[in-house]
């Protein structure tokens, strides 16, 4: 019994360490398989079950007298346990935190910014806003329909449909 935990415990470990390196590549390939099965089912963290389940069952087969099938029974435990707070404790954190500093163009309502190009009052021109995540040109329309020309600065009223509806920006 003691060859098959090592055998489980290399091969998993082997295994998982080509799913670390060719993961996207295997998971781009089986994208509907993991769409369906879901996160709970990822790969790596499988293959790490299956190393934690060999390794005990090793360490427990080496330094215990205790039968068989108990040892199978608490590596098996032992495994799942891993398994469960690896996903509660690292998987679920990561895929919740930020992966882009980037924002979204509904962010940038109440932004000032400078017209590049000229917005007709019925029509479309062109805006730059600065923020301290970058900066970036939008598609802009005038919110009041009126001529906003090159130069003038700008506050953003609304987002709506992918553009920024502007209003010249005047000192009170």
């Amino acid at each position: 019994m003691l060859d098959i935990y090592w055998w489980l415990l290399w091969g998993s470990l082997g295994a998982a360490i080509f799913s670390l390196f060719l993961g996207d590549a295997i998971e781009g390939l089986l994208d509907s398989i993991f769409d369906s099965i879901g996160e709970f089912l990822n790969p790596l963290l499988l293959f790490g079950t299956l190393s934690v389940i060999g390794g005990s069952g090793v360490l427990i087969t080496k330094y215990s007298e205790l039968n068989n099938f108990i040892v199978l029974i608490l590596s098996i435990l032992i495994g799942v346990g891993a398994y469960i707070l690896l996903y509660y404790f690292l998987v679920i954190p990561m895929s919740n935190a930020e992966t882009s500093t980037s924002i979204s163009i509904n962010d940038l309502a109440g932004k000032v910014g400078d017209v590049i190009t000229t917005i007709p009052a019925y029509g479309m021109g062109e805006v730059f806003i600065e923020s301290t995540n970058g900066s970036r040109n939008e598609i802009a329309k005038s919110f009041d329909n009126v001529e906003i020309i090159q130069g003038t600065q700008i506050v953003v009223v609304q987002v709506k449909d992918q553009i920024l509806y502007v209003s010249e920006l005047t000192e009170l």
